[in-house]
């Protein structure tokens, strides 16, 4: 396999992490490539699932997560899950893979190719349909210069007659046992993997963590509020603002180092503390009526005057604001990946390790706002520039306003005030962008504004008229995208009813309440699942709109209690953090445990959810719920 295919296949993943390339669904691309069929039975009380996948002659998939070889691999897994309404299954049981070498990067992976099974056994409720039940897969497939996605979605075969598909069903499970007593002995040498870079591969890492970070829900309010923040610096400036927006990515590497090394504990309880949203949302308000032309903000006078250069001064005083402000507000999205670098960079033992990772992290995460940040400048060369960036300055205090709602709204959520609900909030943001396209028309004009409304800012106010219908149809109690569901808040009032979650809930939740949980949990004789989650977290909630409502994942729910733990409410704050502490050292959102309600044995963990992706969690579900103990 040459070089540029694996630079090919770092890309595709990273597209896919990203979301700019969804994997195809079934009997799209790769439908010739990879094709399955299921195939279910009775054997005694136990039901069995054999799922047969064909792939195609020169291509291989890969192997499950976790278990792809080599760690600095360029590779992406195959996921298996099976469920159906009225059965429980036990994690999928993979065939054994062969051990393939990726020449050119001295790695190597597991690979499948040709005809192979994977198994799958459970039990069934009295009167379950073995029609009920349904195999999802999906993975990459690769040949010898490029790969893509596929996706298999597959219900059982009418018919078993002839198929050998459950042939290898005792030789499969046998070698799963051995290698399940194999993990729990004195582990083997890892076999030879040839040369490798241990720092480049950390370092690729915090470039990869800080690509996922910019696309999390948490980073998009910076946007607008960068492309002001220079828009006035450009019209304030006669010089070039070059070396100001090199200090602004300065600023956002020296907080992210900053925080690895010293405010790594403490940051995200100050990120999302009700006080700290509604400061930041108030400064909002201030920066939006700032760019509606009302008053200018200038720096304090003292400031200006012990430092004896007011406008670079103030200048580099404010870009390094603007980072933290970055920091503070993306933080809640990017800590998963920050605790990930950081628990990686703490295997090297030594501080500098760190500092270098995070300064990678963040130098990624800098540089789009970098380009961001030169916009303006550009902007100003373009003739009749004046009036082009005032337009954007009056149009971004209008997003300015909207982003105010969402920090407004989750103080209101964590201090359950129940003012801003789902509607409000959608009708505020309707409103907002509303009046924006209006602006955008020239039906509101402002001092400054140019004589004639532009083409291209006639398109701008088009699709901003459409957003403002978008919100105002969620507003009317209509389901929306994941993200916009996530960031709205998430009760409802007597206006529009009650948001439909997408299934009605089979589990039983308990919140902010662990003891109530266990006991509950005890009583039932079920595993506990620990949710830390909160009230600010959009990863959380899209994964509770989009994941949990899922039937498969209900039905596994459904099976145990949940101990729904927020880490930024009121209710048993302290409990709550003492427990996280304990069972995840970690203050990352979402985490997920499931444990032993009687010996609080973890069964099972997932402290990186793909959000919106249910295969993963409900691998992980059927592993915790696997691992308990027997009545």
């Amino acid at each position: 396999m040459s070089i540029p295919s694996q630079a090919a296949r770092l890309v595709c993943l990273l597209l896919v992490f990203a979301g700019l390339w969804p994997a195809p669904a079934a009997g799209q691309d790769g439908s010739d490539k990879v094709t399955g069929a299921l195939y279910a039975k009775r054997v005694g009380d136990e039901v069995r699932v054999a799922i047969e996948v064909e792939i195609a002659d020169g291509y291989h998939i890969y192997h499950r997560d976790g278990e792809l070889g080599h760690p600095d691999a360029a590779a992406y897994p195959t996921s298996v899950v099976v469920a159906g309404d009225g059965f429980t299954f036990e994690p999928v049981v993979f065939p054994t893979p062969h051990r393939a070498e990726q020449e050119g990067l001295g790695t190597w992976v597991w690979e499948h190719t040709g005809i192979v099974h994977f198994y799958a056994r459970g039990a069934g409720a009295e009167g379950a349909e073995l029609g009920a039940i349904r195999a999802t897969a999906h993975g990459q497939f690769c040949d010898a210069l490029s790969c893509d996605f596929f996706d298999l979605e597959l219900a059982p075969e009418p018919e078993l007659a002839g198929s050998s598909a459950f042939a290898g069903w005792d030789k499969a499970f046998a070698a799963a046992a051995a290698q399940a007593q194999a993990d729990r002995g004195p582990k083997p040498e890892t076999p030879p993997a040839g040369p490798q870079q241990p720092l480049g591969a950390f370092l690729l890492a915090a470039v990869l963590w800080g690509l996922f970070a910019l696309v999390m829900p948490c980073t998009y309010p910076m946007i607008p509020i960068t492309i002001s923040f220079f828009t006035k610096q450009a019209s304030a400036r006669n010089s070039s603002s070059l070396g100001l927006s090199f200090m602004y990515g300065l600023g956002i590497v020296a907080i992210f180092v900053l925080i690895g090394l010293v405010f790594g504990s403490v940051i995200i309880p100050f990120a999302t503390h009700p006080v700290t949203n509604l400061l930041i949302g108030a400064v909002f308000i201030v920066f939006a009526f700032s760019l509606f032309g009302a008053f200018t903000i200038e720096p304090p006078r003292f400031l200006l005057n012990a430092a004896g250069g007011a406008s670079n001064v103030g200048g580099v005083l404010g870009v390094f604001l603007m980072g933290a402000t970055l920091a503070v507000t993306s933080f809640t999205c990017t800590a998963p990946f920050v605790g990930t670098l950081l628990a990686a960079g703490a295997q090297g033992g030594n501080l500098a390790r760190i500092a270098v990772g995070m300064a990678t992290f963040g130098a990624t995460m800098a540089v789009p706002f970098v380009l961001l940040s030169l916009v303006p400048g550009k902007l100003k060369s373009i003739p009749r520039s004046g009036e082009w960036m005032h337009s954007i300055k009056v149009f971004l205090g209008f997003v300015e306003l909207a982003a105010a709602l969402k920090f407004l709204s989750n103080a209101d959520v964590v201090w359950d005030w129940a003012f801003l609900s789902r509607e409000l909030f959608l009708f505020l943001w309707f409103g907002t962008f509303l009046a924006a396209a209006l602006y955008l028309f020239g039906v509101i004009r402002l001092q400054g504004d140019p004589a004639e409304v532009s083409p291209v800012r006639m398109s701008i106010g088009v699709a901003t008229l459409l957003f403002a219908m978008y919100c105002l149809y969620g507003a009317l109690g209509n389901r929306l995208d994941r993200v916009m569901t996530a960031l709205a808040p998430p009760y409802s009032n007597t206006l529009a009813g009650p948001v439909d979650s997408g299934a009605s809930s089979r589990a039983l939740v308990i919140k902010d309440d662990y003891d109530a949980a266990r006991a509950e949990a005890l009583a039932r004789g079920v595993p506990l699942l620990l949710n830390f989650t909160g009230h600010t977290c959009v990863n959380c909630r899209q994964m509770e709109l989009a994941v949990f409502p899922r039937p498969e994942v209900q039905s596994l729910l459904a099976q145990m209690v949940e101990a729904r733990l927020h880490t930024d409410g009121r209710t048993n704050l302290e409990r709550i953090l003492e427990l996280q502490a304990r069972f995840t050292q970690s203050k990352a959102n979402p985490y997920y445990l499931v444990i032993d309600a009687k010996t609080e044995r973890e069964l099972s963990r997932l402290d990186h959810a793909v959000v919106g992706d249910p295969h993963e969690f409900v691998e992980f579900l059927q592993l915790g719920l696997a691992g308990a103990p027997a009545d």
